[in-house]
């Protein structure tokens, strides 16, 4: 399950979380991420993941996710996220995702496609 012994949500619990919310993200855009790096030959790993735990999440609570982009730079993309419980705050964080390549996993610039799809909820600055 998703909590532990003391009936409190189980840390990496969070990221599953943040993950079914960027699916859902991208799912709003048109194509599923699987989808997306197959036609753009590309893989979306992450780079980076932290989370602050500010309440205890319990058994039965519902909570929901919020994920925005903060940054769109030429290789990667840095989104920000917030778990609530109602309105109140429970966790926050960000990930960094990389573009790299199927072939190799090197990482390459964010394709053309990706850039577009992205954009209209990127910082009008691209966040840097």
């Amino acid at each position: 399950g998703d909590v532990d012994l003391a009936g409190v949500v189980y840390f990496p619990h969070f990221f599953r979380y943040v993950d079914i919310a960027e699916a859902e993200f991208y799912h709003s855009l048109g194509p599923t991420v699987l989808e997306l790096e197959e036609s753009l030959g590309i893989r979306l790993p992450r780079v980076e993941a932290t989370c602050r735990f500010l309440k205890p999440a319990r058994f039965c609570d519902r909570l929901s996710v919020t994920l925005e982009i903060g940054r769109l730079s030429t290789k990667t993309v840095r989104y920000l996220f917030d778990v609530r419980r109602g309105d109140e705050a429970i966790a926050e964080g960000h990930l960094v995702i990389a573009s790299v390549s199927i072939a190799d996993f090197k990482a390459i610039p964010l394709p053309q496609k990706l850039r577009e799809l992205l954009q209209p909820y990127a910082p009008p600055d691209g966040g840097a």
